[in-house]
């Protein structure tokens, strides 16, 4: 598979209203799959939509500002879900995360392989293109690295894509409520003022340190604790929920805008082989943390899943 010339992703952003086309037409991908009922619809409603314009021509990826407005609403939105019992629960986080790791490396180590013995891939290439998540800063290492680069980068898309079709709909089958607007009452403006621009700024700042989805880190952080000590007691408007998943559905789906499918046709087997194999361990973790932990299998699955902190959160 050659290099690509100059990928879309490294050309300047386009017009601010040409995005916004892109958002409207995922709000309305949304909206369908939210009336249908369909488990997190807000949010992969968006993403299928905007893939499918994205087929069209006429979509276009999703950029800077928008990505992190709504990183920042849906950060404080989810923060929001944190209650001072919350907190009784983290005893258990030691064995959690513990368990959590081995199933990443247990997965990436069959995933490479797969990929290595089934198409012949490079090593470089296949362990960086089985890695779960952290998509920006695998492409950041994969040119110096000498992996071949569109090889990764189809591979982590498509794992994003599958993965935030499919897993909500594995979690909502064990009785998971997922993106729901909840029953608890709505966050005073001023207090929801308040965790926008305290979320925001500590956001921006992990966002220019370069943490892995600092802006939504941040902001969930700051929300959390402050939803945890009592002075938040409620959550996040509709409004800015589903707005926030919107976006975020968009931005997903937009990465398929310039999709090179004859390249995925060529290997496309293999890397959905790879990630259904990843998907299979994370659930076999899963299971294991449920009996162990005494939690829901979707809370678990949903916690471990291969998939970016961004798009899984």
């Amino acid at each position: 598979m050659s290099e690509p010339n100059k990928s879309r992703a490294f050309a300047p952003e386009d017009p601010l209203w040409r995005q916004m086309v892109t958002v409207a037409a995922a709000g309305l991908g949304g909206l369908a799959a939210a009336y249908a009922q369909v488990p997190a619809g807000y949010m992969s409603g968006a993403m299928a939509a905007t893939a499918l314009f994205a087929m069209t021509g006429q979509a276009v990826q999703i950029g800077v500002l928008l990505r992190l407005a709504a990183m920042l609403i849906s950060g404080v939105s989810i923060g929001s879900a944190v209650t001072p019992e919350t907190l009784h629960n983290i005893i258990t986080y030691p064995v959690s995360i513990t368990m959590m790791l081995s199933s990443v490396i247990l997965m990436t180590v069959t995933s490479a392989a797969i990929l290595v013995r089934v198409s012949k891939w490079d090593r470089p290439t296949a362990v960086l293109a089985a890695v779960p998540g952290a998509m920006s800063y695998i492409m950041s290492v994969a040119g110096p690295s000498g992996a071949n680069v569109p090889r990764v980068a189809i591979t982590q898309m498509i794992r994003v894509f599958l993965l935030m079709g499919i897993v909500p709909l594995i979690a909502a089958e064990t009785g998971v409520h997922l993106a729901g607007l909840g029953t608890r009452p709505v966050d005073p403006i001023l207090v929801f003022a308040f965790l926008i621009l305290g979320g925001g700024a500590i956001g921006y700042v992990m966002h220019t340190r370069r943490i892995g989805g600092g802006m939504l880190l941040g902001s969930m952080l700051f929300s959390a604790v402050f939803h945890a000590i009592g002075i938040a007691p409620g959550r996040a408007p509709d409004w800015a929920m589903i707005s926030g998943q919107d976006v975020i559905g968009a931005w997903v789906g937009s990465r398929f805008v310039g999709f090179d499918w004859r390249a995925f046709m060529q290997s496309g087997p293999a890397m959905i082989g790879s990630v259904v194999i990843a998907i299979l361990i994370s659930g076999s973790f899963a299971a294991l943390g449920t009996y162990t932990l005494g939690m829901p299998f979707g809370v678990t699955f949903l916690a471990y899943a291969p998939g970016g902190f961004e798009a899984m959160t």
